[in-house]
């Protein structure tokens, strides 16, 4: 009997103290990787320094269950062997779940990276879209006169047309009925107090004073 409990306890021992090796180079690697990246605020390494020191924490209490059962002598019971081996497990678990926590801290700061990427090209290519909206629609060409009148002429409204710069005199003034071209500028309606004029496939409408 007592060979068995012998046999018991170095089973469990072993067991335990490979969990504590696997655990210890798990925290070291995860310890390296993490002092080699950098963190975006002050924030974020203060929530990482606190977790390592929750992981050491964590490990140095294995560490001491690991001497307090090499000390225990060789008839400890099988049941008193379970306990300790269940209260190891939950610890290795509540490790295992800081450390997911800061590998999910880690995919955080890569999405802030990519957000941030977005943000330079979304800026970037906001002045582009104004200066193609400008460049489509261009400032139309000035008509080379200015409508000064209307008027009634052999039963039909017409209009009166000056040049459009300068002052002008009464021998530049052109009286327009519909058909009638200013230029190559023709007149195609008078619809109202608005004169419809048109050059190819341009076509203006200039109200009539």
């Amino acid at each position: 009997m007592n060979n068995v409990s012998q046999s018991s306890w170095r089973a469990t021992a072993a067991v335990v103290v490979q969990s504590l090796l696997w655990l210890w180079l798990i925290s070291l690697s995860v310890f390296a990787v993490l002092n080699h990246q950098t963190m975006n605020n002050l924030a974020d390494r203060e929530r990482v320094d606190s977790s390592m020191q929750r992981l050491e924490t964590q490990i140095a209490r294995l560490t001491e269950t690991t001497k307090a059962l090499q000390q225990r002598p060789a008839a400890a019971t099988a049941a008193g062997l379970q306990d300790i081996r269940q209260a190891l497990d939950a610890r290795i678990a509540h490790i295992e779940q800081t450390l997911f926590g800061l590998a999910a801290m880690d995919d955080l700061q890569a999405l802030r990276a990519e957000v941030e990427q977005i943000k330079t090209r979304q800026a970037s290519a906001k002045p582009r879209s104004q200066n193609k909206s400008t460049a489509a629609k261009p400032e139309p060409t000035p008509l080379p006169f200015r409508i000064v009148g209307a008027e009634l002429r052999a039963g039909q409204r017409s209009v009166a047309a000056a040049p459009s710069s300068g002052n002008f005199t009464a021998d530049q003034v052109q009286v327009l009925l519909p058909g009638d071209a200013f230029g190559s500028w023709r007149l195609q309606a008078i619809d109202g107090n608005t004169a419809v004029f048109q050059d190819g496939e341009k076509t203006r409408r200039v109200a009539i004073p």
